[in-house]
């Protein structure tokens, strides 16, 4: 069996852990990668731009709360320069089932609004964006 489907499920030991949140990634296929991130109750991601990738979002527990943020570089208002000044800023409650898409260029931040359940999602994007 091919080494991708022994590791289908995102799982195993964390990518990233810190107190905030654990993120756990499957980045054997070619084109695609997809993660797993559990945020504790009341914490947040740190936030990053996204760059050279579009990213699905889907919220598979708990609640919160996603900000976004577009850049004024390009025509669309999705650029990666933040120098160039905000073209939009807003900010997307979260709950378990939602899909939530986010576009190359812009800035995104995960927060857990519960003070008690974890906030769990799924993300999957493009290699392009991949960043270890």
């Amino acid at each position: 069996m091919a080494k991708k489907y022994n590791n289908f499920r995102v799982g195993g030991s964390p990518h990233n852990v810190n107190e905030d949140y654990a993120v756990w990634t499957n980045d054997l296929l070619t084109r695609v990668i997809a993660s797993k991130t559990v945020i504790q109750p009341g914490k947040g991601t740190h936030g990053h731009k996204l760059i050279d990738s579009d990213v699905v979002y889907v919220i598979t527990n708990g609640r919160g709360t996603m900000e976004v943020i577009e850049y004024m570089n390009s025509d669309e208002g999705h650029g990666s320069d933040p120098s160039y000044g905000v073209e939009h800023k807003d900010s997307y409650e979260l709950t378990s089932g939602d899909v939530v898409l986010v576009q190359s260029g812009d800035y995104c931040k995960v927060i857990n609004d519960s003070d008690h359940d974890q906030l769990t999602y799924l993300r999957i994007f493009d290699r392009g964006g991949w960043r270890k």
